[in-house]
Protein backbone atom coordinates (compact mmCIF):
# COMPACT_ATOMS: atom_id res chain seq x y z
CA UNK A 1 0.00 0.00 0.00
CA UNK A 2 1.61 3.18 -1.01
CA UNK A 3 2.71 5.84 1.31
CA UNK A 4 -0.13 9.35 1.29
CA UNK A 5 1.56 12.10 -0.31
CA UNK A 6 2.16 15.01 1.30
CA UNK A 7 4.22 17.65 -1.22
CA UNK A 8 3.71 18.51 -4.58
CA UNK A 9 6.65 19.11 -6.96
CA UNK A 10 4.26 21.00 -9.51
CA UNK A 11 2.72 24.51 -8.85
CA UNK A 12 -0.80 23.87 -9.35
CA UNK A 13 -2.89 27.10 -10.44
CA UNK A 14 -4.11 27.83 -6.60
CA UNK A 15 -0.36 28.08 -5.97
CA UNK A 16 -0.08 30.62 -8.59
CA UNK A 17 -2.79 32.21 -7.61
CA UNK A 18 -1.19 32.60 -4.20
CA UNK A 19 1.39 34.42 -5.24
CA UNK A 20 -0.52 36.61 -7.46
CA UNK A 21 -2.70 37.63 -4.26
CA UNK A 22 0.21 38.20 -2.28
CA UNK A 23 1.75 40.86 -5.32
CA UNK A 24 -1.92 42.49 -5.69
CA UNK A 25 -2.31 43.49 -2.25
CA UNK A 26 1.15 44.61 -1.86
CA UNK A 27 1.18 46.42 -5.18
CA UNK A 28 -2.27 48.02 -3.93
CA UNK A 29 -2.88 48.45 -0.89
CA UNK A 30 0.79 48.46 0.82
CA UNK A 31 2.05 50.71 -2.14
CA UNK A 32 -0.90 52.91 -2.04
CA UNK A 33 -0.83 53.85 2.18
CA UNK A 34 3.13 53.54 2.32
CA UNK A 35 4.97 55.09 -0.87
CA UNK A 36 2.84 57.51 -1.59
CA UNK A 37 1.29 59.61 1.60
CA UNK A 38 4.95 62.22 0.95
CA UNK A 39 3.32 62.74 -2.51
CA UNK A 40 0.34 64.50 -0.46
CA UNK A 41 2.34 66.30 2.10
CA UNK A 42 2.99 68.94 -0.93
CA UNK A 43 -0.64 69.76 -1.13
CA UNK A 44 -2.74 68.35 2.08
CA UNK A 45 -1.74 70.09 5.10
CA UNK A 46 -2.06 73.88 3.68
CA UNK A 47 -5.56 72.87 1.95
CA UNK A 48 -6.15 71.97 5.66
CA UNK A 49 -4.76 74.93 6.78
CA UNK A 50 -2.56 73.01 9.51
CA UNK A 51 1.36 72.12 9.73
CA UNK A 52 3.15 69.62 7.90
CA UNK A 53 4.54 67.91 11.08
CA UNK A 54 0.76 67.69 12.43
CA UNK A 55 -0.87 66.27 9.33
CA UNK A 56 2.19 63.66 9.29
CA UNK A 57 1.30 62.76 12.70
CA UNK A 58 -1.21 60.20 11.23
CA UNK A 59 1.63 58.19 9.75
CA UNK A 60 2.79 57.99 12.99
CA UNK A 61 -0.64 56.56 14.23
CA UNK A 62 -0.76 54.10 11.76
CA UNK A 63 2.76 52.30 12.52
CA UNK A 64 1.43 52.45 16.12
CA UNK A 65 -1.84 51.09 15.34
CA UNK A 66 -0.04 48.32 13.40
CA UNK A 67 2.66 47.56 16.36
CA UNK A 68 0.17 47.13 19.06
CA UNK A 69 -2.53 45.29 17.04
CA UNK A 70 0.25 43.11 15.60
CA UNK A 71 -0.10 40.22 18.26
CA UNK A 72 -4.02 40.23 17.74
CA UNK A 73 -3.96 39.90 14.57
CA UNK A 74 -1.31 37.05 14.29
CA UNK A 75 -3.44 35.09 16.72
CA UNK A 76 -6.17 35.90 14.10
CA UNK A 77 -4.35 34.51 10.55
CA UNK A 78 -3.29 31.31 12.87
CA UNK A 79 -7.06 30.65 14.57
CA UNK A 80 -9.51 31.55 11.73
CA UNK A 81 -10.31 31.84 8.34
CA UNK A 82 -7.50 34.01 6.23
CA UNK A 83 -10.13 35.04 3.83
CA UNK A 84 -11.91 37.34 6.32
CA UNK A 85 -9.02 38.88 8.14
CA UNK A 86 -6.90 39.81 5.00
CA UNK A 87 -10.53 41.12 3.20
CA UNK A 88 -11.43 42.71 6.15
CA UNK A 89 -7.94 44.36 6.24
CA UNK A 90 -8.51 45.42 2.80
CA UNK A 91 -11.68 46.46 3.52
CA UNK A 92 -10.10 49.33 6.43
CA UNK A 93 -7.77 50.35 3.96
CA UNK A 94 -9.63 51.40 1.21
CA UNK A 95 -12.95 53.02 3.23
CA UNK A 96 -10.09 54.81 5.12
CA UNK A 97 -8.87 56.54 1.83
CA UNK A 98 -12.70 57.28 1.04
CA UNK A 99 -13.20 59.04 4.39
CA UNK A 100 -10.55 60.95 3.90
CA UNK A 101 -11.63 62.19 0.21
CA UNK A 102 -15.56 63.16 1.89
CA UNK A 103 -15.03 64.72 4.96
CA UNK A 104 -11.33 66.62 4.53
CA UNK A 105 -10.79 66.81 7.91
CA UNK A 106 -7.34 67.07 9.98
CA UNK A 107 -9.28 64.50 12.45
CA UNK A 108 -10.17 62.16 9.90
CA UNK A 109 -6.76 61.32 9.10
CA UNK A 110 -5.99 60.10 12.42
CA UNK A 111 -8.89 57.87 12.12
CA UNK A 112 -7.71 56.59 8.81
CA UNK A 113 -4.54 56.02 9.77
CA UNK A 114 -5.46 54.16 13.05
CA UNK A 115 -7.80 52.16 10.34
CA UNK A 116 -4.94 51.89 7.82
CA UNK A 117 -2.43 50.53 10.69
CA UNK A 118 -4.98 48.07 11.27
CA UNK A 119 -5.05 46.75 7.88
CA UNK A 120 -1.56 47.17 7.10
CA UNK A 121 0.02 45.10 9.80
CA UNK A 122 -2.01 41.93 8.32
CA UNK A 123 -1.95 42.55 4.13
CA UNK A 124 1.76 44.05 4.33
CA UNK A 125 3.79 42.64 7.32
CA UNK A 126 1.81 39.00 8.31
CA UNK A 127 -0.06 37.89 5.15
CA UNK A 128 2.58 36.71 2.59
CA UNK A 129 5.29 35.00 4.93
CA UNK A 130 2.14 33.21 6.95
CA UNK A 131 0.91 31.93 3.51
CA UNK A 132 4.32 30.77 2.03
CA UNK A 133 4.88 29.43 4.85
CA UNK A 134 2.06 27.17 4.30
CA UNK A 135 1.80 26.75 0.79
CA UNK A 136 5.57 26.26 -0.11
CA UNK A 137 8.02 24.14 1.87
CA UNK A 138 10.70 25.21 -0.67
CA UNK A 139 11.38 28.66 -2.60
CA UNK A 140 9.65 30.55 0.04
CA UNK A 141 12.10 33.18 0.33
CA UNK A 142 11.99 33.81 -3.35
CA UNK A 143 8.30 34.36 -3.63
CA UNK A 144 7.83 36.56 -0.38
CA UNK A 145 10.76 38.62 -2.22
CA UNK A 146 8.41 38.64 -5.48
CA UNK A 147 5.77 39.58 -3.58
CA UNK A 148 7.56 42.55 -1.54
CA UNK A 149 9.40 43.84 -4.69
CA UNK A 150 5.38 45.18 -5.62
CA UNK A 151 5.27 47.64 -2.92
CA UNK A 152 8.67 49.35 -4.84
CA UNK A 153 7.00 48.69 -8.18
CA UNK A 154 3.53 49.79 -7.10
CA UNK A 155 4.97 52.54 -5.44
CA UNK A 156 6.50 54.18 -8.69
CA UNK A 157 3.35 53.40 -10.61
CA UNK A 158 1.45 55.20 -8.54
CA UNK A 159 3.67 57.75 -7.88
CA UNK A 160 3.51 58.80 -11.43
CA UNK A 161 -0.46 58.19 -11.86
CA UNK A 162 -0.71 61.06 -8.62
CA UNK A 163 1.45 63.35 -10.60
CA UNK A 164 -0.57 62.45 -13.78
CA UNK A 165 -3.81 63.59 -12.10
CA UNK A 166 -2.24 66.49 -10.96
CA UNK A 167 -0.80 67.79 -13.62
CA UNK A 168 -4.46 67.28 -15.52
CA UNK A 169 -6.03 69.79 -12.91
CA UNK A 170 -7.60 67.29 -10.10
CA UNK A 171 -7.65 67.64 -6.69
CA UNK A 172 -6.35 65.65 -3.98
CA UNK A 173 -9.59 64.66 -2.65
CA UNK A 174 -10.25 63.22 -5.51
CA UNK A 175 -7.19 61.67 -5.53
CA UNK A 176 -7.91 60.52 -2.16
CA UNK A 177 -11.37 58.69 -3.71
CA UNK A 178 -9.13 56.72 -6.46
CA UNK A 179 -7.03 55.24 -3.87
CA UNK A 180 -9.85 54.28 -2.10
CA UNK A 181 -11.30 52.10 -5.01
CA UNK A 182 -7.95 51.07 -6.19
CA UNK A 183 -7.13 49.29 -2.52
CA UNK A 184 -10.37 47.38 -2.78
CA UNK A 185 -10.03 46.69 -6.24
CA UNK A 186 -7.13 45.19 -6.43
CA UNK A 187 -7.38 43.10 -2.96
CA UNK A 188 -10.86 42.07 -1.82
CA UNK A 189 -11.32 39.85 -5.57
CA UNK A 190 -8.02 37.99 -4.42
CA UNK A 191 -8.54 37.66 -0.44
CA UNK A 192 -12.13 36.09 -1.11
CA UNK A 193 -11.74 34.82 -4.06
CA UNK A 194 -8.31 32.79 -4.79
CA UNK A 195 -6.92 32.69 -1.07
CA UNK A 196 -7.25 29.84 1.17
CA UNK A 197 -5.63 29.62 4.46
CA UNK A 198 -3.58 26.13 3.45
CA UNK A 199 -3.41 24.46 0.58
CA UNK A 200 -5.64 21.22 2.02
CA UNK A 201 -8.67 23.83 1.84
CA UNK A 202 -8.29 24.06 -1.57
CA UNK A 203 -7.76 20.39 -2.32
CA UNK A 204 -4.11 21.02 -2.91
CA UNK A 205 -0.64 19.71 -1.47
CA UNK A 206 1.89 22.38 -0.34
CA UNK A 207 4.47 23.18 -3.17
CA UNK A 208 7.73 21.57 -2.81
CA UNK A 209 9.85 18.54 0.14
CA UNK A 210 8.92 19.80 3.99
CA UNK A 211 11.49 19.44 6.47
CA UNK A 212 9.96 16.60 8.17
CA UNK A 213 9.18 13.00 7.21
CA UNK A 214 5.51 13.24 8.28
CA UNK A 215 4.95 16.99 5.73
CA UNK A 216 3.33 18.39 9.22
CA UNK A 217 4.78 21.61 9.96
CA UNK A 218 7.51 21.42 12.79
CA UNK A 219 8.42 24.36 15.09
CA UNK A 220 8.72 25.63 18.35
CA UNK A 221 5.50 26.49 20.66
CA UNK A 222 5.62 30.26 20.30
CA UNK A 223 5.67 31.08 23.79
CA UNK A 224 9.00 28.65 24.49
CA UNK A 225 10.59 31.04 21.64
CA UNK A 226 9.63 33.77 23.06
CA UNK A 227 11.48 32.95 26.62
CA UNK A 228 15.02 32.20 24.35
CA UNK A 229 17.58 34.72 23.95
CA UNK A 230 17.43 34.45 20.20
CA UNK A 231 13.53 35.38 20.27
CA UNK A 232 15.05 39.07 21.55
CA UNK A 233 17.77 38.86 19.45
CA UNK A 234 15.72 38.92 16.57
CA UNK A 235 13.58 41.25 17.92
CA UNK A 236 15.94 44.06 18.23
CA UNK A 237 17.97 42.84 14.75
CA UNK A 238 14.36 43.31 12.92
CA UNK A 239 13.71 46.61 14.70
CA UNK A 240 16.75 47.89 14.06
CA UNK A 241 16.95 47.30 10.26
CA UNK A 242 13.45 48.82 9.92
CA UNK A 243 14.98 51.74 11.78
CA UNK A 244 18.09 51.76 9.17
CA UNK A 245 15.47 51.71 6.31
CA UNK A 246 14.33 55.24 7.11
CA UNK A 247 17.76 56.66 7.29
CA UNK A 248 17.12 56.65 3.03
CA UNK A 249 14.38 59.51 4.08
CA UNK A 250 17.56 61.92 4.87
CA UNK A 251 19.06 61.41 1.45
CA UNK A 252 17.38 64.13 -0.30
CA UNK A 253 17.50 66.93 2.85
CA UNK A 254 20.94 65.26 2.94
CA UNK A 255 21.78 67.17 -0.93
CA UNK A 256 20.26 69.72 -0.42
CA UNK A 257 22.26 70.88 2.54
CA UNK A 258 24.95 70.67 -0.07
CA UNK A 259 23.37 72.62 -2.73
CA UNK A 260 25.62 75.56 -4.37
CA UNK A 261 22.72 77.72 -4.91
CA UNK A 262 22.13 76.66 -8.55
CA UNK A 263 19.45 73.85 -7.31
CA UNK A 264 21.69 70.66 -9.29
CA UNK A 265 22.18 68.41 -5.61
CA UNK A 266 18.17 69.34 -5.18
CA UNK A 267 17.36 67.91 -8.14
CA UNK A 268 20.23 64.62 -7.18
CA UNK A 269 18.48 64.20 -4.41
CA UNK A 270 14.83 63.77 -5.78
CA UNK A 271 16.48 61.23 -8.25
CA UNK A 272 18.69 59.39 -5.65
CA UNK A 273 15.15 58.51 -4.22
CA UNK A 274 13.80 56.97 -7.32
CA UNK A 275 17.06 55.34 -7.75
CA UNK A 276 16.17 53.72 -4.11
CA UNK A 277 12.37 52.77 -4.80
CA UNK A 278 13.64 51.13 -8.56
CA UNK A 279 16.91 49.36 -6.44
CA UNK A 280 14.92 47.93 -3.32
CA UNK A 281 11.96 46.74 -5.59
CA UNK A 282 14.90 44.56 -7.40
CA UNK A 283 16.57 43.92 -4.15
CA UNK A 284 13.43 41.91 -2.38
CA UNK A 285 13.73 39.48 -5.38
CA UNK A 286 17.08 38.75 -5.66
CA UNK A 287 17.38 39.07 -1.88
CA UNK A 288 14.84 36.47 -1.82
CA UNK A 289 16.36 34.02 -3.99
CA UNK A 290 19.19 34.38 -2.71
CA UNK A 291 18.24 33.55 1.03
CA UNK A 292 16.65 30.75 -0.18
CA UNK A 293 20.12 29.23 -0.94
CA UNK A 294 21.94 30.53 1.52
CA UNK A 295 20.58 32.99 4.17
CA UNK A 296 23.26 33.52 6.15
CA UNK A 297 25.47 34.85 3.43
CA UNK A 298 22.65 36.85 2.41
CA UNK A 299 22.54 38.77 5.33
CA UNK A 300 25.99 39.20 5.32
CA UNK A 301 26.12 40.68 1.79
CA UNK A 302 22.75 42.93 3.18
CA UNK A 303 24.86 44.51 5.46
CA UNK A 304 28.40 44.96 4.08
CA UNK A 305 25.67 46.48 0.98
CA UNK A 306 24.29 48.82 3.87
CA UNK A 307 27.44 49.98 4.87
CA UNK A 308 28.63 50.39 1.61
CA UNK A 309 25.70 52.36 0.55
CA UNK A 310 25.94 54.94 3.38
CA UNK A 311 29.72 55.63 2.79
CA UNK A 312 29.12 56.12 -0.79
CA UNK A 313 25.95 58.81 0.04
CA UNK A 314 28.26 60.19 2.61
CA UNK A 315 31.42 60.52 0.99
CA UNK A 316 30.88 60.72 -2.56
CA UNK A 317 29.00 63.92 -3.11
CA UNK A 318 31.54 65.45 -5.91
CA UNK A 319 30.07 62.95 -8.49
CA UNK A 320 26.31 62.55 -8.47
CA UNK A 321 26.76 59.00 -10.22
CA UNK A 322 28.54 58.06 -6.77
CA UNK A 323 25.67 59.27 -5.03
CA UNK A 324 23.22 57.17 -7.09
CA UNK A 325 25.20 54.25 -6.85
CA UNK A 326 25.29 54.17 -3.14
CA UNK A 327 20.98 54.78 -3.22
CA UNK A 328 20.93 51.66 -5.28
CA UNK A 329 23.29 49.41 -3.37
CA UNK A 330 21.81 50.81 0.27
CA UNK A 331 18.57 49.31 -1.82
CA UNK A 332 19.67 45.81 -0.78
CA UNK A 333 20.05 46.59 2.63
CA UNK A 334 16.47 48.23 2.61
CA UNK A 335 14.90 45.10 1.19
CA UNK A 336 16.20 43.16 4.06
CA UNK A 337 13.26 44.28 6.54
CA UNK A 338 10.52 42.48 4.55
CA UNK A 339 12.24 39.83 3.11
CA UNK A 340 15.25 38.07 5.25
CA UNK A 341 13.68 38.85 9.04
CA UNK A 342 11.00 36.81 7.99
CA UNK A 343 13.21 33.99 6.52
CA UNK A 344 15.26 34.34 9.56
CA UNK A 345 12.41 33.98 12.04
CA UNK A 346 11.46 30.67 10.43
CA UNK A 347 14.63 29.52 10.09
CA UNK A 348 15.23 29.87 13.72
CA UNK A 349 12.02 28.93 15.29
CA UNK A 350 10.27 26.80 12.32
CA UNK A 351 6.61 27.27 11.24
CA UNK A 352 4.26 25.65 13.53
CA UNK A 353 3.26 28.73 15.08
CA UNK A 354 5.22 31.11 12.61
CA UNK A 355 2.17 33.67 13.01
CA UNK A 356 2.17 34.29 16.54
CA UNK A 357 5.76 34.32 16.69
CA UNK A 358 6.76 36.66 13.58
CA UNK A 359 3.47 38.99 14.60
CA UNK A 360 5.43 40.10 18.18
CA UNK A 361 8.56 40.55 15.90
CA UNK A 362 6.55 43.17 13.47
CA UNK A 363 4.84 44.51 16.68
CA UNK A 364 8.65 46.44 17.61
CA UNK A 365 9.50 46.89 13.69
CA UNK A 366 6.70 48.80 13.92
CA UNK A 367 7.19 50.94 17.25
CA UNK A 368 10.28 51.35 15.49
CA UNK A 369 9.02 53.20 12.64
CA UNK A 370 6.68 55.30 13.98
CA UNK A 371 9.56 56.95 16.02
CA UNK A 372 11.98 56.86 12.65
CA UNK A 373 11.80 59.84 10.56
CA UNK A 374 12.49 61.85 14.13
CA UNK A 375 14.97 60.09 15.12
CA UNK A 376 17.22 60.58 12.13
CA UNK A 377 15.64 64.31 11.70
CA UNK A 378 17.28 64.85 14.99
CA UNK A 379 20.72 63.49 14.09
CA UNK A 380 20.71 65.45 10.88
CA UNK A 381 19.89 68.44 11.78
CA UNK A 382 22.82 68.08 14.16
CA UNK A 383 25.28 67.32 11.60
CA UNK A 384 25.21 64.61 8.64
CA UNK A 385 28.58 63.20 9.82
CA UNK A 386 26.97 62.53 12.99
CA UNK A 387 23.48 60.47 11.44
CA UNK A 388 26.06 58.95 8.93
CA UNK A 389 27.96 57.64 12.30
CA UNK A 390 25.08 56.41 13.94
CA UNK A 391 23.49 54.77 10.74
CA UNK A 392 26.92 52.53 10.47
CA UNK A 393 27.50 51.72 14.23
CA UNK A 394 23.58 50.67 13.80
CA UNK A 395 24.50 48.21 10.60
CA UNK A 396 27.47 47.05 13.05
CA UNK A 397 24.61 46.14 15.85
CA UNK A 398 22.72 44.44 13.16
CA UNK A 399 25.61 42.33 12.15
CA UNK A 400 26.43 41.03 15.28
CA UNK A 401 23.22 40.24 16.20
CA UNK A 402 22.41 38.39 13.08
CA UNK A 403 25.94 36.57 14.03
CA UNK A 404 24.82 35.23 17.05
CA UNK A 405 21.28 34.36 15.52
CA UNK A 406 23.01 32.28 13.48
CA UNK A 407 25.17 30.76 16.05
CA UNK A 408 21.55 30.12 17.77
CA UNK A 409 19.87 28.27 14.71
CA UNK A 410 20.99 24.36 15.01
CA UNK A 411 20.22 24.44 19.11
CA UNK A 412 17.00 26.02 18.28
CA UNK A 413 15.77 23.95 15.48
CA UNK A 414 17.10 20.41 17.69
CA UNK A 415 14.16 21.89 19.91
CA UNK A 416 11.62 21.54 16.91
CA UNK A 417 8.35 19.60 17.41
CA UNK A 418 5.78 18.86 15.22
Amino acid sequence: MGETATYTDKMSVRHILIIISGIMITFGCSALVFSTWSAFQAYVPDLLGVPTTQWALYITVLYLAEAFSAPFIGNLLAKTDIRIVLSASALLVGVGFILISLIKSMWIFYVAGLMMGLGEVGLLWLAVPTLCNKWFNQKSGTIIGACMAFTGIGGAIWLQVFNALIASGMDVWTIYMIWGIAALVTSLPFTLLCIRSTPEEAGCLPYGKPQTASGKPAGMDASKAMKSVAFYAVFLLAGIINLLTIVAQQFPKYTKSLDDGTGTFIAVGVTMATVMMASQAICKLALGVCADKNSKLSFFAACACGILGVLLVWFGTGSAMILYAGSAVYGFFFASCVVLVPILVRQLFGQREYPQIYSRVSMFVNIVGAVGAPFWAFFGDMSYSILFTVAIVLMVVVLLLGIFCFGKMKGLQADWTE
